[in-house]
C-alpha cells in the first residue's frame, strides 16, 4: 500500500511544498499526474460493487462520480486548506448550489452577507427560493447582532463571501462561526479571493470551504470548483445531490489546475503586492474618490491581523465623475483588459454596476455601495509601475 504525504509518516511539510507535493504518494513515478480519460472503472466483484455504490467502500466508479486525476486535485486543495476531503465541480457556482442544495433542501434557510459575486447574489435571491430554499441578506455584515437576528428555527447555514467582490470587504470569520455554532449550524465561506495563501478559514472556524478554481488556482486558464470539509460531510454530497445532477470536472481541467496549484503560493503573494502598489497610488489621485482595498480605510489595521500575508490581487475604486468618467477611464487604459474574470497573469478592468453585478436592483447596488462611478481591477503580474502609468493617462483623459 502507497504511503501518503500525512504528519504521521512525515515532518510536517509547509504550504509551499504542500502547494507542490499534497494530496501524492511517496511512490507516485509521474512528475506529472495521468490524465483518467475514462468514464468508467472495473468494479471488481459483484460485491465489491454494491459496496462501491452503497458509499461503504472507497474506490472509482463512474468518472461522473469521481476520477483519478480529479481525486488528485480534491485532496490538493484539501490539504492546502486544511481539510480532511475536497469535491471538485464543473465550476463555483456549482460547487455553492450543490452546498445549498444539500444542507438547506426541503424548505431550509440560509442567512448571507449581501457583499457577493453577483452570480451568487442572483442565486440566492432568485433560484433558490423556487426551490423552496429561502436566504436572508444581510445589509450590515458587520453588524453580528443583524447574523443573530436573522436565524431562523429553520436556518440550515450561514454564508460569507470573504473577502468580498467586487469591494473587498473583509470580516474576521471568527465570532460568526460562533453564532453558526450556537445554533447548531454550519458556517460556509467562499475562499476565492483569498486562497488557501493568504486565509484559511478552517481554522478560523468555518465548517465548509468552497472555490472558483477558475481565479487564481487556475491562472485564467480552466473553469472549475472545490468544496473542502470534513470527509463524511464531503462523501454525502458526492454520493447525493453532486451524483445525481453530475457538476463534475473533467480530468483534463483537473490536471491543469494540479500544474497550476504548483505555483499558486508565489502568484498570489505577487498579485498582492501589485495590487498594493496600484491601489496607494489611486488613494492619492484627486479624481478618485475611493479606494477599495483592506489596506486603506478605518478597518485596515483590524484586516492587517485577518489577512497578514496580503489582501490578493482584485480591488476597486470610484471616480468622482460618475458612470461616464468611469466609461471613459475604462475605454481608455491600454494594459488592463476589458474582461471578467480575476487572478490572470494580465491584469483586467470591469464596470460591475452594469456587467458582474448588473442583476442587482439600484437599491441592492447602493446597500452594497456598488456605484456607477465603480471600476473593479484585477491587479495581475505586470510591472506595477507601468499599471499604474496606464491609469493615470487613462484618468487624465476626463
Amino acid at each position: 500500500m502507497k504511503k501518503k504525504l500525512s504528519a504521521k509518516n512525515l515532518w510536517k511539510l509547509r504550504p509551499r511544498t504542500l502547494e507542490i507535493h499534497g494530496g501524492g504518494d511517496f511512490k507516485d513515478h509521474e512528475l506529472r499526474p495521468v490524465v483518467d480519460r475514462v468514464t468508467a472503472y472495473p468494479l471488481g466483484s459483484f460485491e465489491r460493487a454494491k459496496r462501491l455504490f452503497e458509499g461503504k467502500e472507497g474506490g472509482f466508479i463512474y468518472s461522473r462520480i469521481n476520477n483519478r486525476t480529479v481525486d488528485r486535485l480534491e485532496k490538493r486543495v484539501a490539504v492546502l486548506e486544511g481539510a480532511e476531503a475536497g469535491l471538485a465541480t464543473s465550476s463555483g457556482m456549482s460547487a455553492i448550489l450543490i452546498i445549498s442544495l444539500h444542507l438547506a433542501n426541503g424548505g431550509g434557510h440560509i442567512v448571507s452577507s449581501n457583499r457577493l459575486y453577483g452570480g451568487v447574489l442572483h442565486l440566492f435571491r432568485e433560484l433558490l427560493p423556487k426551490l423552496g430554499i429561502e436566504v436572508t441578506l444581510l445589509e450590515n455584515p458587520y453588524d453580528l447582532d443583524e447574523w443573530e437576528r436573522a436565524i431562523r428555527s429553520n436556518t440550515r447555514f450561514l454564508a460569507l463571501e470573504n473577502p468580498s467582490n467586487p469591494l473587498i470587504d473583509l470580516f474576521d470569520p471568527r465570532p460568526i462561526a460562533k453564532i453558526a455554532h450556537r445554533h447548531g449550524i454550519k458556517l460556509v465561506i467562499d475562499n476565492t479571493l483569498a486562497t488557501p495563501a493568504l486565509a484559511q478559514p478552517l481554522k478560523r472556524g468555518a465548517d465548509i470551504v468552497w472555490h472558483s478554481l477558475s481565479k487564481y488556482f487556475g491562472d485564467g486558464e480552466v473553469i472549475g470548483g472545490c468544496i473542502v470539509g470534513k470527509k463524511r460531510l464531503i462523501d454525502d454530497m458526492r454520493l447525493g445531490w453532486f451524483r445525481t445532477l453530475g457538476p463534475c470536472m473533467s480530468p483534463d481541467n483537473a490536471a491543469i489546475f494540479l500544474s497550476h496549484a504548483e505555483s499558486l503560493f508565489g502568484r498570489v503573494m505577487e498579485h498582492s503586492k501589485n495590487a498594493l502598489r496600484v491601489a496607494r497610488f489611486l488613494s492619492k489621485h484627486p479624481k478618485v474618490r475611493r479606494v477599495f482595498y483592506p489596506a486603506f480605510g478605518p478597518r485596515a489595521r483590524e484586516n492587517k491581523k485577518i489577512m497578514p500575508q496580503g489582501f490578493g490581487g482584485l480591488m476597486a475604486f470610484e471616480i468622482k465623475g460618475g458612470r461616464r468618467d468611469a466609461k471613459r477611464v475604462l475605454e481608455s487604459l491600454r494594459l488592463f483588459w476589458h474582461a471578467p474574470n480575476i487572478g490572470e497573469s494580465r491584469s483586467l478592468v470591469i464596470h460591475p454596476a452594469t456587467t458582474t453585478h448588473g442583476q442587482l436592483t439600484k437599491e441592492e447596488l447602493a446597500k452594497a455601495e456598488i456605484t456607477q462611478g465603480t471600476l473593479r481591477l484585477s491587479i495581475g503580474r505586470e510591472d506595477p509601475l507601468d499599471l499604474i502609468e496606464d491609469l493615470k493617462l487613462a484618468l487624465a483623459k476626463i
